[in-house]
C-alpha cells in the first residue's frame, strides 16, 4: 500500500472489520465439551480477549448446566463489567474537557447545521444514557441549554457517582 493509497487503505479496514467480526465457535464448543483435555487452555484464551469473549461465553452457557453454566454466564458478566469500568472511566475524563467536537462531515445541503459540542457535552449525554437506559435524555433539550447551564448538569453528574 503506497502513501496517500486511500482506495487500499479501505480495502485494508473492509478486511481487517470482516475478519474481526467471526465468531470465536471453536473455544466454544472446546468449553462446551465437558471431557475436554484443552478445556482450561479454552478458558484461558477466553479471558484473554476480555470483552471480545462476551458472546463465546454466552453461547456456551447454553449448552452447559449448573455449575458450570453459571461460571461461564459469570464470565460473560465479567468481561463485560470490565469493558463498561473502561467505557466510564473515559466518559469521565471527557467531563474535564471543554474542547468542541468538529461537526460531522455533512456532503449534502442540511436545512438545519448540527450544533456544536464539546467533549464534556458528549460524555455527559452518553454517561447519562448509560446510567439511565429507560429515561430518555433529550440531545437537543441539553444542548439548548447556554453554556452554565450544561455545566452545572455536568458537576451535577459528577456529584451523583
Amino acid at each position: 500500500m503506497g502513501e496517500l493509497d486511500f482506495a487500499s487503505a479501505e480495502a485494508l479496514a473492509r478486511d481487517i472489520l470482516k475478519d474481526a467480526r467471526v465468531p470465536l465457535h471453536a473455544l466454544h464448543r472446546l468449553l462446551s465439551w465437558s471431557g475436554n483435555p484443552d478445556g482450561k487452555k479454552a478458558q484461558t484464551v477466553l479471558r484473554s480477549l476480555e470483552e471480545l469473549s462476551v458472546l463465546p461465553w454466552l453461547v456456551t452457557a447454553r449448552k452447559l448446566t449448573g455449575a458450570q453454566q453459571v461460571q461461564s454466564i459469570y464470565e460473560a458478566y465479567r468481561a463485560y463489567e470490565a469493558l463498561q469500568q473502561r467505557i466510564d472511566q473515559t466518559l469521565r475524563q471527557m467531563l474535564g474537557r471543554r474542547n468542541l467536537v468538529p461537526p460531522p462531515a455533512l456532503g449534502e445541503a442540511v436545512e438545519m447545521k448540527p450544533q456544536p459540542t464539546r467533549e464534556c457535552d458528549e460524555a455527559y449525554l452518553l454517561l447519562y444514557r448509560l446510567k439511565n437506559p429507560d429515561q430518555p435524555q433529550e440531545r437537543s433539550a441539553f444542548l439548548d441549554m447556554d453554556e452554565e447551564q450544561r455545566n452545572q448538569k455536568i458537576r451535577e453528574l459528577q456529584k451523583r457517582d
